[in-house]
């Protein structure tokens, strides 16, 4: 048996998916490693094998809406290849950039936390990770994510990783814990990130604009709809405040049909278009596609102050 991760066992924020929430948590609520070191346990016995790659599954069944939930193998795969060729570089140097400056300025000397919520294959989750632990050695960066094939690799991608399966409406992690949120491409939580940040904490959404890929969506529909920015900015209004954004817009040179069709075969677009659609990428050995994409910098609203704007007074 490989040896247990030493990350797994040093996660401190963790609590137990099938205890129901204490209204006065205290570090007694949360998992702690099993006398063996195999497995996470809470204090009424619940206990979460550690896998031999390194990670954990926290989804209890009656979380799942399938028997395999999240991406596939097949589509995580395909990610991980396709950002593996470097073309999304820039959306990872402004992520750090942001969240390197955000620790910067934090008035605590406790050590960072950092949750991805919805990590995927942690291509940026690892990214971040080594570009923060150099300044902060006692960085703890979580990666959760429904998908259990995308957990597997994100947590051999990088060994100083805490992994775990977990969906991200109910996330497993102490109230308050967390000075950073990151969520790439993913379904937004408000009131579960809300309640994971500190009151100094910020979430950093990395999400699409209207033009983002829109040559190769050009290629593959008759007609494509425009990104809703203000849909999204309402959904976030009532527990988040809009501090910073930063667009990112490059343009991707791609010069070999293996590389248009690995950035296709890791996009939706992959399965909600036509086979004859498709086809019409094949012959395709150069395009120039653009990257429109937006980071979303928020800062959490006081909770007093959140019940006081829904309240109608």
């Amino acid at each position: 048996m490989a040896p247990t991760p030493h990350t797994i066992l040093g996660a401190k924020h963790l609590l137990c998916p099938l205890c129901p929430p204490c209204e006065t948590p205290n570090a007694a609520d949360r998992l702690r490693p099993s006398t063996d070191q195999r497995s996470l346990v809470c204090a009424q016995n619940h206990t979460f094998d550690i896998a031999k790659q390194g990670y954990v599954n926290l989804l209890p069944v009656q979380q799942k809406k399938s028997l395999t939930p999240g991406d596939n193998k097949e589509m995580v795969l395909a990610r991980k290849k396709f950002l593996g060729l470097g073309y999304y570089k820039p959306l990872v140097n402004t992520l750090v950039e942001s969240c390197t400056h955000h620790l910067s300025t934090r008035q605590t000397e406790t050590a960072p936390v950092i949750l991805d919520a919805g990590c995927g294959e942690g291509y940026y989750t690892d990214k971040l990770h080594n570009a923060l632990v150099i300044q902060h050695p006692d960085l703890t960066t979580y990666g959760f994510d429904i998908a259990k094939p995308a957990v597997i690799e994100a947590a051999k991608r990088n060994k100083l990783l805490s992994c775990f399966v977990s969906t991200i409406k109910a996330v497993p992690v102490a109230t308050q814990s967390c000075d950073l949120i990151i969520s790439v491409f993913s379904p937004m939580q408000p009131s579960q990130f809300q309640r994971l940040l500190k009151p100094s904490g910020n979430l950093m959404v990395l999400c699409a604009g209207k033009n983002h890929l829109h040559q190769l969506k050009s290629l593959l529909y008759d007609n494509t709809s425009d990104y809703d920015e203000d849909k999204f900015l309402a959904q976030m209004d009532s527990h988040f405040t809009l501090s910073k954004r930063i667009p990112i817009q490059q343009t991707m040179e791609m010069k070999s049909n293996h590389d248009i069709l690995s950035l296709l075969a890791m996009t939706p677009h992959f399965w909600r278009t036509s086979p004859e659609a498709k086809k019409q990428l094949d012959c395709i050995q150069q395009l120039a596609v653009d990257i429109d994409v937006q980071l979303l910098q928020f800062t959490p609203k006081p909770p007093i102050a959140q019940d006081a704007n829904n309240s109608g007074t």
